[in-house]
């Protein structure tokens, strides 16, 4: 489900997670800064909104039931191309390790605080990856 934004040239962040609390917490105060939102409470949902409209970033809760939040980050990173960042969001104690050496650019620890998430996603939304996965910052020309 694609929601609007209030920013006119916001960054489009897919988030997948099946807690509607955690999600709608998300798209609140992202949409409040002016991303573009899409979200996914599963894996298919997730590729569903992949194909209508590719994010230049994705959030992906790994803890979801009944699927591999890993395979889904394989098929998300398959379906929106290399070149688009992913941060893990989990709760378990080796997620960070697995994030990383799984293809994801970043992870954020659940529980986070406001500032964590708007600070995770401003890095991390900046970041274009090429073909190699090399990371390359999306700053302005001076």
């Amino acid at each position: 489900m694609s929601v609007p934004n209030k920013g006119q040239s916001g960054k489009r962040i897919l988030v997948v997670d099946d807690d509607d609390a955690i999600r709608n917490f998300i798209c609140e105060a992202l949409s409040e800064e002016g991303y573009r939102m899409q979200l996914a409470a599963n894996g298919a949902d997730a590729l569903r909104e992949v194909s209508q409209a590719a994010p230049d970033l994705i959030l992906l809760d790994v803890r979801m039931p009944g699927v591999d939040g890993w395979q889904v980050l394989d098929e998300l990173r398959s379906a929106a191309g290399p070149q688009t960042p992913v941060v893990v969001m989990t709760a378990s104690y080796s997620g960070q390790d697995r994030a990383l050496q799984s293809g994801a650019q970043g992870y954020l620890a659940k529980p986070f605080e406001l500032d964590d998430l708007l600070e995770c996603v401003d890095l991390h939304s900046r970041i274009q990856l090429g073909a190699d996965l090399g990371e390359a910052r999306d700053t302005p020309e001076a």
